[in-house]
């Protein structure tokens, strides 16, 4: 079995991760997040399924959010606002793309997310992403 230092040369090198080290990067990336959580994103590679996808945001918003607005996530709908109604900051949001990024394998550029202000949105822009198109 190849060392985590040869997984990752192997991965820079080649842009290639066996099944094994991306399973390895989603847990990571997914440090403090709840075991539902983690297991939605896994199954996510393999399905696409856009429950999972759900489980996978609400997953994130709560380890990200301010413990002031925490008990938020209870009755959270598509049109909740993720910064006014959540409590999300720049840093926040940035700290929720970037899991997305490694999650789900995309790539996410800063003007894209002027459009994402709610929930329902941002889960809008992550199955389009994660689906190949522009969002």
């Amino acid at each position: 079995m190849a060392s985590v230092s040869e997984c990752s040369y192997h991965h820079r090198i080649t842009g290639m991760t066996s099944p094994e080290s991306r399973e390895q990067d989603i847990i990571r990336a997914l440090k403090r997040c709840s075991e539902p959580t983690v297991a939605a994103a896994l199954r996510f590679q393999a399905t696409h399924d856009a429950n999972d996808l759900e489980i996978i945001i609400k997953g994130v918003l709560e380890r990200d959010l301010p413990e002031t607005h925490a008990a938020a996530m209870a009755t959270v709908t598509d049109t909740t606002r993720l910064m006014e109604d959540l409590g999300m900051d720049s840093f926040g949001m940035m700290e929720v793309v970037m899991t997305a990024e490694e999650v789900f394998g995309i790539s996410v550029a800063n003007h894209e997310l002027r459009e994402v202000t709610t929930l329902g949105s941002l889960k809008a822009f992550l199955v389009a992403k994660t689906q190949g198109g522009q969002a």
